[in-house]
C-alpha cells in the first residue's frame, strides 16, 4: 500500500462494477477519497462495502466532473499527500497499478502527471495518446504494447496519477469546462509552465473512452446525447482560444482528426 497517495474517484450514478473497483484501488493507496457527484448525494447509504480507508464525500455535482477533481485537490494539498490518483466510476484497474506509475516521475523531473495506456472497453482498440513532437507538431499514437515511457501532450484524468508535491498550488481545473476538455486543458497549462506529461505504457487500463459504440473503429463518433456533443463542442472552441498560441499543432490536429 501507498501511504503517501490519495486515489478519488468520481461517482455518478454508478453500476454494480463500483464495489470491486472501490476495493481494488483502496487496497493500493493510503486513502480512498469518494467524490458522490450524484445530486442527492446518497451514495453512501447504498450499502456498498466500503473498505476502512475509505471517505465518501458529497459533491451535488456542483461544477461536475471539475467540481469533483477540484476537490479531490484541495483535499490531497491540505492533507499532504504526495500523489493523487484520479479514476472514473468505470475504470477497471490492475492490482498493483499505482505503484507501477511512481517510478516514472524519477525518469523526468519536469513530469507532474503519469498515465497509463488505455483498450477501450467498447472498441477492444487501444487508446489514443497524442506525442508532442514540437509547437507544430503531433502525432496520433495507438499503444497497443509496452514501448516504455513516451512524451504526450495531455492524458485524459482517469486513471492519471499526479505529483501533488511538483504541481503549482494555484492550479485547479477550469469549473467553466464542466465536463469534457477539462483534462486537456489542466494538461496544456501545466505544459506552459515548463511541466511534462508523460505516459508509461508498460501499465496498461481498461476503459471506455468516449463511450463508442460497440464494435466501432479508432475514430468511431462518440455515443453522447445531442446536448453533451454540443457542450463538447463549445469547450472544443474554448480550448483552441485559449493556446492557440502555444499549442497550434494541437489545435490543428483536433480540427481535422477528432470525430465528434
Amino acid at each position: 500500500m501507498n501511504e503517501n497517495v490519495l486515489a478519488c474517484i468520481t461517482a455518478y450514478y454508478p453500476g454494480p462494477e463500483f464495489e470491486n473497483i472501490c476495493r481494488i484501488i483502496s487496497q493500493q493507496t493510503g486513502l480512498l477519497l469518494i467524490v458522490d457527484n450524484s445530486v442527492e448525494g446518497n451514495l453512501s447509504s447504498q450499502g456498498i462495502n466500503f473498505s476502512p480507508n475509505t471517505l465518501v464525500v458529497c459533491n451535488k455535482n456542483e461544477d461536475a466532473i471539475s467540481g469533483a477533481l477540484n476537490t479531490a485537490l484541495k483535499y490531497a494539498r491540505g492533507h499532504d499527500f504526495e500523489y493523487l490518483h484520479l479514476f472514473d466510476q468505470d475504470t477497471v484497474p490492475p492490482a498493483d497499478i499505482t505503484g507501477n506509475l511512481i517510478p516514472a516521475f524519477q525518469t523526468d523531473p519536469k513530469a507532474v502527471i503519469v498515465s497509463p495506456r488505455f483498450l477501450n472497453s467498447s472498441t477492444n482498440f487501444p487508446g489514443r495518446v497524442l506525442l508532442n513532437i514540437n509547437k507544430w507538431k503531433v502525432k496520433n499514437f495507438w499503444p497497443g504494447a509496452d514501448i516504455g515511457i513516451v512524451n504526450a501532450l495531455f492524458t485524459i484524468s482517469s486513471a492519471a496519477l499526479i505529483h501533488i508535491k511538483r504541481v503549482p498550488r494555484d492550479m485547479f481545473y477550469d469549473r467553466r469546462l464542466f465536463i469534457d476538455n477539462c483534462d486537456v486543458d489542466f494538461c496544456l497549462s501545466l505544459r506552459n509552465e515548463g511541466f511534462e506529461i508523460l505516459v508509461d505504457t508498460s501499465v496498461c487500463v481498461i476503459h471506455g473512452i468516449g463511450s463508442r459504440k460497440k464494435g466501432g473503429g479508432r475514430w468511431s463518433a462518440t455515443n453522447y446525447s445531442p446536448l453533451r456533443k454540443q457542450l463538447s463542442a463549445k469547450n472544443r472552441m474554448m480550448i483552441w482560444r485559449r493556446y492557440r498560441k502555444n499549442f497550434p499543432g494541437y489545435i490543428l490536429n483536433d480540427f481535422f482528426c477528432v470525430p465528434a
